[in-house]
């Protein structure tokens, strides 16, 4: 049976008309008459050229011989007597159709109706009908042929998987279906076509069970594959990171200027100073930086010689700047109070000892964060000498951890600046820079850092392009798996002279298409085991599409991490040509922080355990908790449920670290930080601690050998809120002190009677500040929002107090 093609049929059969020729369109079984003496059935045919069948009827050119029916099983049609045939033609007025008179009616089977006629098209001159449409027994199955003798299925060996196998299993193929085919020489073509089929099958093979490996993360190999199931998790493995830090510049006397981004420094012998040797590591800069002749190499005032160092511990010092006159004292002040720099260095530069270069300790170089505005700086002048220099403050964290020496007398004079500050400081990023464009595919490249971008066939995976030129450098993120990466690619796409930033995200699966504003301008970025990267931009439902004709400018630094962990004092080249103003860089510290890839060993190993270490809801009270405690600046934390009237509310209680005041921009940022992770239908409220002060008396007796005044001092001292000399925390610092937790007389006795000089504690009462009640020996009951409070400040006796009456002692 053929397999029409109804379209080419129907626009053949459209073309009869205009041909002179004729068909039959369609057969409809008109009448069945079962009846009478000689029952027959009606039959009408419709066909496509009425006007042919109107000319033939009228010229009696068409005659009960020209139709035959053939088929038919228990009545066959024929032309021979008792068979189904055409015995007349009925007269009608429609144009474009023919009745028959057909005698007798045949069988429940298929018939089919010729028409030989010189007007009619052979592929329309016969066609197939029914008389009985219908099925009127108990069977009703169509009827059907028999089949041929299936064919012997080929032996598959499901465990043939590589070159061996596949070999042998061919071979043993060629056996059976050759009936005395034998396998001879490996020159023989036969044999060259096994062999080049078995390595094939063996890389498909290959390919297919690495393929596989990667749907699974306990058998995956490849970072884009890991990073994908981490994900997955909320895991974000580590892509390393480039290393930074910070170069310290001398300038020649020149006016001040800033330094644009895109420094180059980078390490060697420095025989060639403005060449960048293979093997070097560079380091660029990525912000403005000021810098300043009068910041270079200061040293600090001496006030005539009284003051020749500063102490471990100091947070201040005095600078001599320039010649010490006035207009350069308040330049510096100005430039410091306007925040044109932020950090200084202090380092020493010759041995304290000695006064030369030979033995200066290396260890003795601090980055020092200045305080902001007025309190940075201030120029002061010397009444005695005449003479200005600028005072400078800085952090306390920042605090000196080493004594430093700026002048000695030597028997060869007075020798200064063994130590001195720098001001010209700029942060640099490991990574030789990198510029490439990217373009439509069959546009015209300009230069050797264009390409053509790619846009997948498959719609779902958008757009992607190779970035080349080496392993793409990440900037500093913690590992851990919390935070996702972030490459050092800054990319624009530019449509019709138009430049639009594009931000980097970690998925785009949550990226809009763009259609309103900035919305869905995302990119990402996916680097494999071999440091090759991608990028891949959106299909139009995640993430935007990128436009038509559109020019990819891409921005970024390449090399690997670990690679830019140099010693201090390595980073001394630069282009000289292009800074003359700058005489000398150098790096003052070990750049440490420059990480490799995280393992994949370990990121298998981490990732099915992730959701345990940072759940990403508050759902019990006990999250909050844990999510406040969190941000640094909480000591402990606590929450309980209120119900406001309308919706259930989440009181969080907060114990700052160190403090007992809550600042607004602690407040705000653990606000901020809960407001993530609440459920939907509950608020939250940041409260302070309630602070319980309490009234204590402890009665003593002295050792003979010490005066009663010494001891309640030491004993007031220990039992202070802040910190002893020696680094420990007072007996009631607040972070010793948390949400419910009692107080013993035990415990004030044991602090007592470390004190050197307590002979025995006679007594220690206890009990609620302000409270008229009796004196207890233990505070306890203390609610889950309260915390103990001892200040023993004379001047807010309602902090809390503690007294000690010391009897016996020396007299």
């Amino acid at each position: 049976m053929a397999i029409i093609n109804q379209e080419a049929l129907s626009e053949r059969a459209s073309g009869l008309k205009d041909m002179g020729l004729n068909g039959m369109k369609f057969l409809q079984v008109d009448k069945l008459e079962t009846t009478g003496d000689k029952p027959h059935a009606e039959i009408i045919v419709y066909f496509f050229n009425a006007e042919i069948i109107k000319e033939t009827l009228e010229e009696k050119k068409l005659k009960p011989d020209h139709f035959s029916i053939s088929g038919g099983q228990r009545k066959p049609a024929g032309k021979e007597d008792g068979q189904v045939k055409v015995v007349e033609i009925l007269e009608n007025s429609e144009e474009n159709i023919i009745k028959l008179i057909i005698r007798p009616i045949g069988d429940y089977s298929t018939y089919t109706l010729h028409l030989e006629h010189e007007d009619m098209d052979p592929l329309f001159s016969e066609i197939r009908f029914k008389f009985r449409p219908g099925c009127f027994n108990i069977n009703c199955a169509p009827g059907w042929e028999l089949g041929e003798k299936p064919k012997s299925e080929p032996a598959i060996d499901y465990l043939a998987k590589d070159y061996d196998s596949f070999k042998h299993t061919l071979i043993t193929a060629m056996m059976e279906r050759v009936p005395g085919w034998q396998a001879t020489s490996e020159a023989d073509l036969d044999q060259v076509l096994i062999d080049l089929f078995s390595a094939a099958a063996d890389e498909l093979s290959d390919f297919q069970d690495r393929v596989m490996n990667e749907a699974y993360l306990g058998t995956a190999r490849k970072r884009v594959s890991l990073a994908r199931h981490a994900r997955l998790m909320d895991y974000h493995i580590h892509q390393g990171n480039q290393a930074s830090t910070w170069l310290a510049l001398e300038i020649i006397d020149v006016p001040a200027f800033y330094l644009s981004p895109g420094f180059l420094v980078w390490t060697g012998s420095g025989a060639e100073e403005n060449t960048i040797e293979p093997d070097s590591v560079v380091f660029m800069s990525k912000e403005e930086h000021y810098l300043d002749h009068l910041l270079c190499r200061m040293g600090i005032y001496t006030w005539s010689d009284s003051v020749l160092a500063l102490a471990a511990g100091s947070v201040s010092a005095d600078l001599r700047i320039g010649d010490g006159n006035e207009s350069d004292a308040k330049e510096v002040e100005s430039i410091i109070r306007n925040g044109d720099i932020a950090h200084l260095l202090i380092q020493e530069d010759l041995n304290p000892d000695t006064g030369k270069k030979g033995g200066a300790d290396k260890d003795k170089r601090q980055l020092l964060q200045l305080l902001p505005g007025t309190k940075g700086a201030e120029a002061l002048k010397d009444p005695l000498k005449n003479e200005w220099c600028v005072r400078v403050r800085w952090e306390e964290k920042d605090k000196l951890k080493y004594n430093y020496c700026f002048t000695i007398d030597c028997p060869g004079g007075k020798i200064e600046n063994i130590s001195f500050f720098n001001g010209n400081l700029v942060e640099v990023f490991q990574g030789k820079p990198v510029e490439v464009t990217f373009k439509e595919s069959g546009t015209t490249l300009g230069n050797d850092n264009e390409y053509y971008y790619e846009r997948m066939e498959n719609e779902k995976w958008g757009t992607v392009c190779p970035l080349p030129g080496g392993p793409l450098a990440y900037k500093e993120t913690e590992p851990g798996g919390e935070i996702p990466p972030r490459s050092t690619l800054e990319l624009e796409v530019a449509v019709d002279g138009a430049v639009d930033p594009w931000e980097e995200v970690i998925s785009l699966v949550h990226s809009g298409s763009g259609l309103n504003g900035e919305q869905g301008d995302h990119f990402m970025v996916e680097t494999d085991e071999e440091g090759n990267s991608l990028i891949r931009f959106g299909n139009g439902i995640h993430g935007k599409e990128l436009p038509e004709e559109a020019e990819v400018l891409c921005k970024y630094q390449v090399g690997k991490g670990p690679e830019g962990n140099v010693g201090a004092d390595s980073l001394i080249n630069f282009d000289i040509s292009l800074f003359p103003d700058i005489q000398r860089v150098w790096n003052p510290f070990d750049v440490t922080n420059g990480r490799a890839l995280e393992p994949v060993e370990e990121i298998i190993r981490r990732v099915p355990e992730a959701y345990r270490f940072r759940q990403l809801r508050a759902v019990t009270l006990e999250d909050y908790i844990n999510r406040a405690e969190e941000l640094p600046g909480v000591s402990k934390a606590a929450a309980r449920y209120a119900w406001t009237g309308s919706w259930r509310t989440v009181q969080v209680t907060i114990d700052p670290g160190g403090a007992t005041t809550l600042s607004d921009e602690l407040k705000e940022k653990i606000a901020r930080h809960l407001e993530a992770v609440r459920l939907i239908g509950e608020d939250i409220e940041i409260r302070e601690p309630r602070w319980l002060p309490l009234e204590i008396e402890v009665s003593l007796c002295a050792h003979s050998l010490y005066w009663p005044e010494d001891i309640k001092y030491i004993l007031e001292r220990e039992f202070s809120d802040g910190y002893l000399p020696d680094g420990r925390t007072g007996f009631f610092h607040p972070d010793n002190w948390t949400f419910g937790q009692p107080l013993k007389a035990s415990q004030i006795i044991g602090r007592v009677q470390s004190v050197q000089g307590v002979e025995h504690v006679i007594e220690v009462k206890i009990r609620p500040w302000d409270a008229a009640g009796p004196w207890q020996q233990e505070i306890t009951g203390i609610r889950p929002n309260e915390i103990l409070l001892v200040k023993n400040d004379p001047d807010h006796m309602e902090s809390g107090s503690i007294t000690f009456f010391v009897e016996g002692g020396r007299r």
